[in-house]
This record gives C-alpha cells, sequence and structure tokens, in this order.
C-alpha cells in the first residue's frame, strides 16, 4: 500500500514549518498571560469583605440553633469534653459586637448537639 501526497514535503519545509509554529506560539504565549493577568487583577478588589455575625448572648440561660442562622465559618472544630458538645467557630475577617474587621472565634457548648450556648468569643489583634 502507498500513500501519496498532493504536495511533496521534504525535511527542509517540515523543519521551517516547525520553526515558525514555535515562533507564533512564543510571541503569542506572553501575551496570552499578560491578558489572563490583567483579568485577575481587574475582578479582585483588594478589600476583603467581612463576614457579618449576629449579636450572641454569653450567657448559660440563652440557647441558639446556630444550623438555623451562623453564617459559615471560615473553619470549624467540633468535639466532646465529658458529656459536653463542643463547636469552634473560626471566621478570618468579621464584624461582631464592637470588633470590626477582626478575626473572630466563638466557642459554644451543647448537651443536647442541639441547642448551643455561647461560653467564649475571641478576636486576634493585629
Amino acid at each position: 500500500m502507498t500513500i501519496r501526497f498532493k504536495e511533496k514535503f521534504s525535511l527542509e519545509t517540515v523543519g521551517r514549518t516547525m520553526k515558525l509554529n514555535i515562533a507564533i506560539v512564543g510571541a503569542l504565549l506572553p501575551i496570552a498571560l499578560a491578558f489572563t493577568i490583567g483579568c485577575k487583577t481587574m475582578v479582585a478588589t483588594g478589600v476583603v469583605d467581612p463576614t457579618y455575625l449576629p449579636f450572641l448572648r454569653n450567657s448559660p440561660n440563652e440557647c441558639y440553633y446556630l444550623d438555623d442562622f451562623m453564617p459559615v465559618p471560615d473553619g470549624l472544630v467540633t468535639g466532646k469534653s465529658g458529656s459536653l458538645d463542643l463547636r469552634y467557630y473560626s471566621y478570618k475577617t468579621a464584624n461582631y459586637k464592637e470588633w470590626s474587621m477582626k478575626a473572630i472565634m466563638l466557642s459554644f457548648y451543647s448537651r443536647n448537639g442541639r441547642c448551643w450556648s455561647l461560653f467564649e468569643e475571641y478576636y486576634i489583634a493585629e
């Protein structure tokens, strides 16, 4: 079986074509990278939007159903201490009570896993 091409190809022609393709890709690659980096910087605002946390009372008489209203935390740790369930919510940037634009950590305990009481609230000073 013989394969015939309409045009004759030589190694010299193929080599020139490959060099030309590499040159085109080499010239277009920096432009494509600059465009994607430019788009990325145009979209980024540089301002971090804080999470607004609801006012919670630090009292054993207060009971909160956290799953119903708490904003999704940046970090959530759960655990047990004796008969108490524990949850630690952490937010990288949040507004809570008189603290604005701070890293906040709220600690809760529960006896039944549904109703939670706040027992510690921290912010990270910078």
